[in-house]
């Protein structure tokens, strides 16, 4: 199945049918000339020698006047009326000069049809890399058989030319380039394949006559003829070596993992890791760029980098050039052999060009096909060869640390910005949207408590609850605490609930009227008010107790005085509890007498000196304190010791206590009324009443004119007392049930009934009862008060009415100081963020831009001086090594190698100074073998190339990347095999193919660059990015709006086209002239023209000619050596080119009978509209549309296509601008904020009068703010946070300097806000910016720079130091010996230390002396030194194939004699060590023949010649080497070299 699929492509290479020309040659009108003098040999003598021909010419005067394509004319059919070729001959041949040629056609326009052919040629070079114009060097005539009448021409030999012409006046020259005059290969393919006629190669010492003669004779067997005519014209054959690669190494190619994988028999692994990978940050310190690189394209860099193979999308414009020159040098970094692929030059060019800007050409190899000159070839690998080596200076590391602290600070600024924190699951960022969203609201003074333990769910249940809040205003009012209800906490409001409130309400109303009455006889009777439910209810307790107390008196009416006699009182009842305890038992015993006693003087003699028995047996005085007790008893009895003791201590406590009571008593008993009795006052009822009085008075209440009583005025008015409290009891019995259950349904903590004066509860009992259908509202906000309490918002809800918040701000406000505090928050605990400041991060963003490009600078040097460090040097050449062979073929005057033998017989070494080959498909089958294999293959503009092309580069790397735009053009056979010049590009079998592209897009992972650079003006792009690249391109909007001569213009013209010739006159001449105009107004502005069809292309481009030669003074503009030189172009063949300027022929028109016909060439076919895709994306800042219809005038009603209906779609787009996009999709017309804090910015700018767009740009990357010019609709300033759009950049690159970078090059001044420096400094913020936006206007307008590294190189010249084999140092064994005491083993290990490994006989000759002054080696020697050396392991010494060796010491490297000393014998040597050299002489020469190796080992070890014993040895030293070397017949290379 394999087989059968690559016979298949390897089919589809190969064309050796009649319509192709190198097996049927025919003459054409415009594709051939015939050159008829010099003649043949002299001719081809001058062709060998590379001559160079200016081609004669008479100058007709009818020869320019035709300008398109006629018929093929054959000789057979030719018009007689045109000059015939002896006529011509006989004419001008006596005209020429020495190195003019005479060239004829059929129709005596020879100038025109070279001039066609040489068109032709250029731009198959362009597309396929071949040069197609060759001078055909005679012909066989030949028929397919013996039978057959029709006689056809096959050229012999074919000498590549180019056509050049300097200008319109100047005349055309061939040049035959330095390539090999070829026999038609595929003539001789047929021959060879169909007839058994191998065709001989041509050798230039035979010459061109015996040559022929040779060729006559082998055709002669057939019947046919040979012809010496010389012409020149358009051959294609080179594809026959991609057939001969399929075909005779398909067992290598079907091998290949990436071939296996498109044929469908293998599976690629898939991006298991393919979403992460994307997702993740890139570490751009892990890439080693040499050119900038967006996210999008280091991510393509990094699966480069990962040696994964896939197919990498790149849009028009993206950087896939930028890319691929990123990728060659990653992989050459790491040792990476690359063979770049492009078939078409501009491309390879393009890439070539940025390698050599970052100085990495010397690593590369040009073999393009028609670049490949096999001279130039040699003089650069051997150029390279010679380069000195370079390194990398040590500032290089310095730099990378300071890019990485600076890189380090930025994202660690960019990840606590955008960190989702816990609890409040926002990143600060959003928390400052948040703030920003409520900037409307006031600023408070009010701390949230816990608010870290407040998050998301917290202020949604916060903010629910105080829009709730606000929504009850209107119906409670702003200040609910003046609500009549308010206070009121029953929740139950059924109807029977209600209706006793209601009652209670009326009851209680009425009970405060009553109290007032009270009250105002007690005013004026005492003075005293009553003017609340706690002060009635206080006064009618104390007028309860007054009118019977016996305690109570005015002075204790005073709350100092009462205060001071309760505590009195309360010591003077605990004293007048013991008192009367003691009282009680000291009058069981004895009468009143013993209260005369002194019982403290008694208790102590009793206890202290009468303590014993001895000092009371005879002492008189004890006996006399026991007679004073005893006549105290009351049974008059002696008192024993124990017994008298007890009883004088209650004596003592007794007296001790009474006088206690005594002293306080004094300070109270005058305040105390009649019922004070001493110790015998019932002090219980006493301190009740006094404890009452205490309430009474905590009650606020004041006693007036009572305190100011007598105690008898006092005792005279408790008839009044006991009125008052009576009529008191008497009201609050009636109402005492109302009055409890009112008390029970408001929260007295929030509004308390009993303190507040009884108007007041009048009017609110009766207001409640008026408003009692309010009840049910009022109970429901209560409920919401509790869940505000609950939430601990009822603060909050009292702090905006004391501030009188306005209410529609209430909630606004809590936010922004809910989310204001949590920014608060995190700002303290990351330093990060805390420590953020404008100019420190300013300056930490300017470093880091600065390192940045600095970095590729270092990328640079690392690179070179890696690779160069691989280069071998010329110190150690090898005869027949490849190092050899190329300085042989670099110093040879003629006769070089051709460019594939060479590279068979050097391919590692050319690899080595050169890994990196950049070549065409076709030149990968012409020029390696399939032995030469690369680590990574990389192809452009894949979607032009068929599979069955580019096997032959595939087979040959491990690796396989595919770059391309599937939405652009495909492979056509537009350019078919035989290469018809006056074919028609309308022909119906123009037919797109699938492409590598699309084959390995279905194989391998993709990847897609996202970031367009191309286009100045994003008008440029967007028809593009919305229609084919789903609106996926990240494009950057121009400071300059939509004008003419940038962007997207649309001209008219009131053009015909004409269906016979499918051209449009009217519209070639309008563009004739509009590209005149350009040079006039845009001289600097590169400039292309693309034409619908190739005969439009073809009239455009002669009537040019023809101004050029009317007016030469522009002919400066029309030089092809420029970087981007003026063209001419078709849909077919503009891809890859790029134009400052594009002009557009659509030519395609309404007809001289006012018909439009829906046939616009290719675009009207399945895939056109990937050509026109292509067309419209050339220009960078500039694209005029030259057309003769309106959109209006495509009727799209009859046709399906879909080329038809955007080319419709782009004429409406060029006519109307960006309005006909948007007729295709939805467009938002409010203005759109990316965020709140853009939007708050945005909102100052414009309160200070500047006009400000938003979110400015077309595609998913949009300008946060910018700021316009005055009186224009351009714009002078992007300003952009930190946000979203900030925190999606991959990398710091992106987000710090790329982004400012592009925007700058687009006319933008560029300011950048950081959000947290905003918040923690706005006034100085905002004074900032408006300092940018006034520094922006004096700027402008400002001329768009290009960002320009600095000038800085850490690349440093190495000194090489030329390579020499170590010496052999020997050592003095006599001096050893003498130091080791003559002991044999010492001596020979010392030896060791400085010779090892050493042949045991030449050791034995050297110290034989030792062995008993012995001269010679005997038996007896050798039997001795045996003996000795038995157990020499123990000494580090071993004995192995006669050597011996030193235990743990390397094999040393291959060692050489001394200057002017003797050369060791071969057989001295050990193989190990010979081996050593053997690799050093072959790591040095790549690959070597081994006679030319082993020959100049030889002379290193100081031999004259090589002998067989010698040979033997190096024979044997080579095979322990065996496993590191690969083997070519004689040619040797060490593996992974």
């Amino acid at each position: 199945m394999k087989a059968e699929k690559l016979n298949k492509w390897a089919e589809l290479l190969l064309d050796t049918g009649k319509r192709n020309n190198l097996i049927h040659f025919k003459d054409t009108k415009m594709g051939s000339v015939e050159i008829l003098s010099p003649d043949f040999v002299t001719l081809f003598n001058r062709a060998e020698h590379s001559a160079v021909f200016e081609v004669y010419d008479p100058k007709l005067e009818d020869e320019e006047e035709e300008f398109d394509f006629v018929e093929e004319e054959t000789e057979e059919n030719r018009n007689d009326k045109h000059i015939s070729k002896d006529d011509y001959l006989s004419a001008y041949e006596r005209k020429l000069k020495r190195q003019q040629i005479l060239v004829y056609n059929t129709i005596n326009k020879p100038i025109s049809a070279l001039k066609n052919i040489s068109k032709k040629a250029k731009t198959a070079i362009e597309e396929t890399g071949v040069n197609i114009a060759y001078i055909a060097f005679g012909f066989i005539h030949w028929t397919e058989n013996e039978n057959s009448q029709y006689v056809m021409r096959a050229p012999i030999l074919l000498a590549p030319i180019t056509i050049e012409n300097e200008s319109s006046i100047e005349p055309y020259y061939v040049k035959v380039t330095d390539d090999e005059i070829i026999v038609n290969p595929t003539f001789a393919f047929k021959l060879q394949n169909d007839y058994g006629i191998k065709l001989p190669e041509f050798d230039d010492d035979e010459g061109i006559e015996a040559y022929f003669a040779k060729i006559e004779e082998l055709v002669s067997k057939l019947k046919w003829k040979v012809s010496t005519e010389c012409k020149i014209g358009i051959f294609s054959f080179l594809k026959i070596n991609m057939y001969k690669d399929l075909k005779d190494n398909a067992e290598k190619i079907v091998k290949n993992g990436s071939v296996r994988a498109l044929l469908g028999e293998s599976h690629i692994e898939s991006m298991s890791g393919e979403s992460e990978s994307s997702a993740r940050k890139i570490d751009l310190l892990d890439l080693h760029n040499v050119v900038d690189a967006d996210s999008s394209q280091a991510e393509a860099i990094e699966m480069a980098l990962l040696g994964k193979s896939f197919v990498l999308q790149g849009p028009p414009g993206t950087g896939k050039s930028q890319t691929i020159t990123n990728i060659i040098a990653e992989c050459l970094l790491n040792g990476k052999k690359v063979l770049f692929v492009s078939e078409k030059l501009a491309a390879l060019n393009v890439v070539y060009e940025k390698l050599k800007n970052v100085g990495l050409e010397e690593f590369c190899l040009e073999l393009h096909s028609h670049k490949a000159n096999k001279k130039q070839v040699i003089e650069e690998l051997c150029h390279t060869l010679k380069l000195q080596k370079s390194g990398v200076s040590d500032q290089a590391e310095r730099e990378l640390r300071a890019k990485k602290e600076a890189q380090q600070k930025l994202d660690d600024y960019a990840v606590e910005l955008h960190k989702v924190r816990p609890v409040i699951n926002k990143t600060l960022y959003r928390l400052y949207e948040e703030v920003s969203a409520c900037r409307l609201a006031p600023d408070i003074d009010f701390v949230i408590q816990n608010i870290k333990n407040k998050g998301e769910e917290y202020i949604e249940k916060a903010e629910t609850a105080l829009c709730r809040y606000v929504d009850y205003i209107p119906s409670i009012g702003y200040d609910y605490h003046h609500n009549i209800w308010y206070g009121y906490t029953n929740p139950d409001c059924s109807y029977q609930a209600v209706m006793q409130v209601k009652s209670d309400l009326l009851s209680v109303a009425e009970l405060c009227r009553t109290l007032q009455g009270i009250e105002e006889t007690a005013k004026v009777k005492y003075d005293i008010t009553a003017n609340t439910l706690t002060h009635a209810h206080a006064f009618e307790k104390f007028f309860s107790i007054a009118k019977d107390s016996g305690f109570i008196t005015p002075a204790l009416l005073v709350s100092a005085t009462l205060n001071k006699a309760l505590n009195t009182l309360k010591q003077m009842q605990e004293l007048a509890k013991v008192i009367l305890e003691k009282k009680a038992v000291l009058e069981e015993s004895f009468d009143e007498d013993i209260y005369k006693l002194d019982g403290q003087i008694l208790y102590k003699k009793l206890t202290k000196q009468f303590s014993s028995f001895f000092s009371r047996l005879f002492n008189g005085e004890y006996k006399r304190i026991i007679g004073d007790i005893k006549l105290c008893k009351k049974d008059g009895k002696k008192s024993k010791y124990k017994i008298a003791v007890s009883a004088i201590d209650n004596l003592r406590i007794y007296q001790q206590k009474y006088g206690e009571f005594n002293e306080l008593q004094a300070t109270v008993q005058d305040f105390l009324g009649e019922s004070y009795k001493g110790v015998n006052t019932d002090f219980g009822r006493c301190l009740c009443e006094l404890r009452e009085l205490v309430e009474i008075f905590a009650t606020g209440v004041t006693f007036e004119k009572l305190a100011t009583m007598s105690k008898d005025e006092f005792v005279a008015e408790q008839p009044i007392f006991a009125e008052l409290a009576n009529r008191y009891q008497k009201a609050f019995t009636d109402k005492g049930e109302s009055e409890k259950r009112m008390f029970a349904c408001f929260d007295l903590k929030e509004y308390d009934l009993q303190s507040v004066p009884l108007n007041t509860l009048i009017e609110k009992c009766e207001g409640c009862h008026e408003n009692a259908d309010k009840l049910d509202n009022w109970c429901e906000f209560v409920k919401l008060l509790q869940q505000l309490k609950g939430l601990d918002l009822r603060s909050f809800i009292d702090y905006t009415i004391e501030k009188k918040v306005e209410a529609n701000k209430i909630v606004l406000t809590y936010k922004k100081a809910f989310y204001s505090q949590w920014v608060d928050a995190v700002l303290h605990e990351s330093p990060a963020l805390i420590e953020l400041a404008r100019v420190s991060h300013d300056e930490a963003v300017k470093r880091f831009r600065e390192k940045d490009e600095l970095h590729f600078e270092i990328n640079k040097a690392k690179i070179k001086a890696n690779l160069s460090a691989q280069r071998p040097n010329l110190d150690m050449v090898a005869q027949g090594s490849s190092i050899a062979i190329l300085l042989r073929e670099g110093e040879k005057k003629r006769k070089q190698k051709g460019i594939r033998l060479l590279l068979s017989e050097i391919g590692e070494l050319a690899q080595t100074l050169k890994p990196c080959f950049l070549m065409s498909p076709l030149s990968v089958s012409t020029y390696l073998s399939a032995d030469m294999k690369f680590d990574v293959v990389i192809f452009d503009e894949a979607s032009q190339i068929f599979p069955q092309d580019a096997v032959g580069a595939i087979y040959r790397g491990k690796q396989l990347i595919v770059v391309g735009d599937s939405k652009q053009m495909p492979p056509s056979n537009f350019f078919n095999s035989s290469t018809e010049v006056d074919s028609d590009d309308e022909a119906e079998d123009i037919t797109d193919f699938e492409s590598i592209l699309d084959l390995c897009s279905t194989t391998f992972p993709q990847r897609r660059l996202k970031w367009h650079y191309r286009s100045r003006f994003e008008q440029l792009i967007s028809f593009s990015n919305k229609n084919f690249y789903d609106n996926d391109l990240v494009t950057f909007p121009s400071s300059k709006t939509d004008k003419v001569g940038i962007g997207v213009d649309y001209v008219y013209v009131n053009g015909v086209f004409d269906r016979k010739t499918k051209t449009n006159r009217a519209e070639a001449e309008k563009i004739v002239d509009m590209v005149f105009e350009h040079i006039e107004k845009y001289p600097e502005r590169s400039l292309g023209v693309v034409a619908f069809s190739v005969a439009q292309q073809s009239l455009i481009d002669k009537l040019i000619s023809k101004r050029r030669q009317q007016d030469p003074s522009k002919d400066s503009f029309f030089k092809s050596d420029k970087v981007e030189p003026f063209f001419v172009k078709n849909l077919e063949t503009v891809q890859g080119d790029e134009r400052d300027t594009i002009i557009f022929s659509i030519a395609y028109a309404k007809d001289s009978q006012g018909r439009l016909l829906l046939n616009f060439g290719p675009i009207n076919r399945e895939g056109g509209e990937r050509r026109l895709n292509v067309a419209v994306t050339r220009a960078k800042y500039n694209v005029k549309l030259v057309s003769s219809m309106h959109y209006t005038d495509i009727d799209l009603s009859g046709s399906k296509s879909i080329g038809a209906r955007l080319l419709r779609e782009y004429l409406d787009y060029a006519e109307n601008g960006a309005v006909a996009l948007e007729r295709a999709v939805s467009v938002n017309p409010f203005e759109h904020f990316d965020s709140e804090f853009e939007m708050e910015v945005c909102e100052f700018l414009r309160e200070k009068g500047y006009a400000v767009d938003t979110q400015v740009g077309c595609s998913s990357f949009k300008i946060d703010l910018a700021v316009k010019r005055p009186d224009s609709s351009d714009y002078v300033l992007a300003v952009e946070c930190d946000g979203a759009t900030y925190h999606s950049s991959k990398t710091a690159r992106d987000r710090d300097r790329l982004r400012q970078d592009i925007l700058e090059r687009m006319g933008w001044q560029f300011y950048r806000i950081w959000s947290t420096d905003w918040f923690r400094n706005k006034r100085v913020e905002k004074e900032r910016l408006l300092a940018e936006v006034k520094k922006a206007f004096e700027n402008a307008p400002r001329k768009a720079e290009q960002s320009t590294a600095p000038e800085v190189s850490f690349e440093e010249t190495v000194v090489e130091k030329h390579f020499e084999f170590p010496k052999y140092q020997m050592a003095d064994e006599l001096s050893l010996s003498r130091r080791m005491n003559y002991d044999i083993v010492r001596v020979t290990r010392a030896m060791l230390e400085i010779e090892s490994p050493l042949s045991e006989e030449w050791l034995l000759k050297r110290i034989v002396f030792l062995f008993d002054g012995r001269e010679k080696v005997t038996n007896v020697v050798r039997d001795e030194f045996d003996r000795l050396m038995w157990n020499c392991q123990r000494q580090g010494i071993i004995r192995r194939n006669g050597f011996l060796y030193l235990q743990g010491k390397e094999i040393p490297m291959l060692r050489v004699p001394m200057d002017g000393k003797t050369p060791r014998d071969i057989k001295y040597i050990a193989v190990e060590e010979l081996a050593n050299g053997l690799k050093e002489l072959l790591k040095r020469n790549v690959t070597a023949e081994k006679a030319g190796l082993f020959k100049l080992l030889v002379e290193q070890l100081g031999f004259a010649r090589m002998g067989d014993a010698i040979l033997a040895r190096l024979e044997s030293a080579l095979k322990l080497i065996s496993k590191d070397i690969e083997t070519n017949g004689e040619m040797l290379s060490l593996k992974g070299n």
